[in-house]
């Protein structure tokens, strides 16, 4: 899919620690996780593709 990036938009990158993501769930240092820089807020595991899917079915809606 193709739309407008914007400074601010959640991407996949890879945990700087260990953590907890927002929906409780935990990771590791290295795993790869979605971020949302504006909040703050992680996701990993199962939580994390369906916020990817999430974020790109609303993106695209807005071209």
């Amino acid at each position: 899919m193709t739309y407008t990036r914007y400074k601010g938009d959640p991407y996949w990158k890879r945990a700087k620690t260990d953590g907890t993501s927002a929906d409780g769930i935990p990771y590791a240092k290295g795993e790869r996780v979605f971020f949302y820089p504006r909040t703050g807020a992680t996701y990993a595991g199962d939580g994390a593709t369906r916020a990817s899917v999430e974020f790109d079915e609303l993106a695209a809606l807005e071209g």
